[in-house]
Parts: structure tokens; C-alpha cells; sequence
């Protein structure tokens, strides 16, 4: 088993440490279908629903999340900018903050958010074995939540300093962000050298069989080709 470690300044300890992903599953995938019978087929054939998407939800409980330390409050100032505030301690005074517009102005900004280049201020670190980077992304399937973030590779094997996170938030949302809400996603990926090469003759006969039974009720990609992922 690899060892993904992380860690603080003493004042912050208690404030925001990452936790596995796998505690952050949304409330709107505890609660949808695991089949569905749809209204255009006549037949009425039931269908593997969300909760049979495997793939959906290894992306959900896939490495650990970086969270939001105390309640944020999210207003708008006269001129229509997002303005945030918290309470907590001096050292979370700068948890939030806003770039420069001259920093990073060519980047688009997600559809729908502010176009203001905000930032999380890092203050938890991590550390991979040698020869693993971590993956930095919002977190996966959250559409849900009123901020995107920005991706990103780090080479956490090397360098482990608390790295800071550029977000957009969505326009029109005001109101609080709670305490323990996930706001970055991290995955550990091993480092390799890849070559792509075109396989379309071979695979041909493959993905027909494939495709068909992973959309089976008896959820068959789980059976016969999922790999179980542990993350602690």
C-alpha cells in the first residue's frame, strides 16, 4: 500500500485536513435510480440506472479532498463583484483572495461564473512515493457546487509545499459555502512514458460486446472488470 502524507503549520492542524474522497459522496447520488425504465421505449425495458454507473462513482471516491476550513459567505459588492467573508483563525485571514486581472486574463473562464480570478489560499501539504504526481481537479461530477476550480499536475514526490488553488464562482450565487465542503480533488498518478498507437482493427470486435453489457441492471461491468481502488 502507497503512503499519501500530508501536513500542516501547528496552528492550522485542525482546520481543513484532507480527507479520502470516499466521505464526500453527494447527497444527489445517494438518492438517484438504480434502474429506470424509460418513457420512449415502449417496450419498457428496465435499464441499469446512475447508481450502476461504477466508473460514475470511482470518480467520486477516487483520492482525497482538500476542504474548505470554516464557513465562507459569499456577497456582492456595488459593482457586482463577489466579495467573501469568515470568521476564524488569523492564520485562515487570507483563505481567499483575488489574482490580478493581468494574471492569467487570456485564460477562458468556466461558462457561467464570474470572470473575477479568485484564489484558495493552501495551507495543508502532501507528499507521494517517488515516481508518483498528484492530480489537482475540482471535484469530480460536482457540478452541484457554486465555484470551479482550476487543474493541475504537481510532482509531489519533489515538491510538497501547500500550493495555492484559482477558482471561479458562479455568477449569481450568494450565500454561505459550509465548512467541509470539498473544494479540490487529488489523485495520485504514477509517473510512465506513453506511446498512443492505433488499435481501431483490433478493438473493433471487442467494444460492441462491451458496450452492450455494461448497460446491463445486473451491473456486469462490476462483475467481470472493475478493479477495487482503496484509498484511507
Amino acid at each position: 500500500m502507497k503512503i499519501f502524507k500530508v501536513f500542516s503549520r501547528p496552528g492550522l492542524r485542525d482546520w481543513g485536513r484532507p480527507q479520502p474522497a470516499k466521505g464526500f459522496v453527494p447527497e444527489w447520488y445517494r438518492q438517484s435510480e438504480n434502474t429506470y425504465v424509460s418513457d420512449k421505449d415502449p417496450s419498457k425495458k428496465e435499464n441499469a440506472g446512475l447508481k450502476k454507473c461504477v466508473p460514475l462513482l470511482d470518480a467520486l471516491v477516487s483520492g482525497y479532498m482538500l476542504t474548505i476550513p470554516v464557513d465562507i459567505y459569499v456577497t456582492k459588492d456595488e459593482d457586482g463583484n463577489p466579495r467573501f467573508s469568515w470568521n476564524g483563525p488569523q492564520q485562515l485571514s487570507g483563505f481567499v483572495d483575488e489574482r490580478s486581472p493581468q494574471l492569467g486574463k487570456l485564460m477562458p473562464r468556466p461558462a457561467g461564473h464570474h470572470p473575477n480570478h479568485l484564489v484558495f489560499s493552501g495551507f495543508w501539504g502532501y507528499k507521494t512515493p517517488r515516481g508518483w504526481s498528484s492530480l489537482i481537479v475540482h471535484p469530480l461530477n460536482r457540478f452541484d457546487l457554486p465555484f470551479t476550480i482550476s487543474s493541475a499536475i504537481v510532482d509531489s514526490d519533489d515538491f510538497n509545499s501547500p500550493g495555492n488553488i484559482p477558482f471561479f464562482i458562479k455568477e449569481g450565487f450568494e450565500g454561505v459555502i459550509p465548512a467541509g465542503t470539498p473544494f479540490a480533488q487529488i489523485i495520485p498518478i504514477k509517473r510512465s512514458s506513453w506511446t498512443l498507437v492505433d488499435d481501431t482493427t483490433g478493438m473493433s470486435d471487442v467494444e460492441p460486446v462491451q458496450a452492450v453489457l455494461v448497460r446491463q441492471p445486473e451491473t456486469l461491468y462490476k462483475k467481470i472488470y472493475w478493479r477495487k481502488k482503496d484509498y484511507r
